[in-house]
């Protein structure tokens, strides 16, 4: 085996900062048994694509082309605007190169149904970057779920605040809310399996787009969710807030204090303990933990990054599917068919059905 694994970034926005950063971590904190090396990135602007090279340590800038010929480029990661997904991603594929895509995964589901069957066919590793299932928190809260503590799911809620549009008194982007904040449907069908069937309202403020939205979905085993996000949220920056009901137990997350689980449990409120718990996930034995600082000392939004890439690269030098809590392409694409189905609810003002998810 060589001693190096060279990485490719398409794109070069604020995210890649992220992924990078999570690159450079992974070599000095958990080791994988190559190291990870930084080879090139590519994008739209050459100018603009050397600049981010240089702060970001890659090797070299090039176009996108001369990226996906390069030999040395063994991983792709598309972290660039949304309207690349697809076609860099699909070039990627079919070169025989493993990918990890940035969310959403295409602009619509028929876009991602192409690089879901581009993936399949090419038969090598692949993932979507909806980093929130590697938080710690939200990790121990799927594992409780697992675990049959909240017995059967009932009830599913989440939303997605900021005000990033309303600062800059325009639309930040040419993709609409639902899209935007697909990690809210990611973690729905992460926590509760895919929905039956949606129902929605949108508002547009400064945009073509969707700039809010409200959902409702049913549930598997007579089960209820509700989505609410928005980009014109005054005064919110990340309010990321999911929580989860079931008949012995809830479970409630909040992305703006990042390593705290509220967990309550019918048994204890049983034998006369009630109320809810705060847990503190920082404690070795809590996912992820092991790898980083002494008990107590929480960890960041940048962490869920290194821990999802370590995953994926672990897959793909096992040559192998990745493991059952990461997301891969199907995952992307099945939020993509929900996001459309969001879209044609509020559109047409009716219930959609949303089929199986295959």
């Amino acid at each position: 085996m060589r001693g190096t694994l060279g990485i490719g970034f398409v794109g070069y926005g604020w995210i890649a900062r992220a992924h990078a950063h999570a690159l450079h971590t992974i070599n000095h904190l958990a080791p994988l048994p190559v190291r990870v090396e930084l080879v090139s990135i590519a994008g739209r602007r050459l100018d603009r694509a050397a600049s981010v090279a240089r702060s970001l340590g890659f090797e070299r800038a090039c176009t996108i082309d001369e990226l996906l010929d390069d030999a040395a480029v063994e991983v792709v990661a598309v972290v660039g605007a949304t309207d690349l997904h697809a076609s860099a991603s699909i070039a990627a594929l079919e070169r025989g190169k493993p990918v990890l895509c940035e969310k959403p995964l295409a602009g619509d589901a028929r876009q991602a149904r192409d690089m879901l069957d581009a993936a399949n066919r090419a038969g090598v590793t692949h993932a979507c970057g909806f980093n929130y299932r590697f938080v710690p928190a939200v990790r121990l809260a799927r594992q409780l779920v697992e675990a049959g503590r909240f017995g059967a799911l009932r009830h599913f809620r989440a939303v997605y605040l900021q005000d990033r549009a309303a600062a800059l008194h325009r639309s930040p982007q040419a993709m609409g809310a639902a899209g935007e904040y697909a990690h809210l449907i990611d973690l729905l069908r992460h926590f509760a399996g895919d929905p039956l069937d949606v129902s929605a309202s949108t508002v547009s403020f400064g945009s073509e787009r969707e700039d809010g939205y409200v959902a409702a979905l049913r549930l598997p085993a007579r089960g209820l969710a509700s989505l609410e996000a928005s980009r014109y949220a005054t005064g919110w920056k990340g309010r990321q807030r999911i929580e989860l009901n079931g008949t012995e137990g809830s479970a409630v997350w909040n992305m703006e204090d990042l390593n705290r689980l509220r967990l309550f449990f019918s048994e204890d409120e049983r034998a006369g303990m009630g109320g809810f718990r705060n847990v503190l996930v920082t404690e070795p034995q809590h996912p992820f933990l092991a790898e980083w600082w002494t008990p107590g000392h929480g960890l960041g939004w940048d962490a869920s990054f290194v821990h999802q890439w370590r995953a994926f690269l672990a897959a793909v030098l096992e040559h192998a599917p990745v493991e059952q809590h990461q997301a891969d392409f199907h995952d992307g694409y099945r939020a993509a068919v929900i996001t459309d189905a969001v879209l044609r609810a509020a559109d047409e003002g009716r219930r959609i059905a949303l089929g199986p998810a295959t």
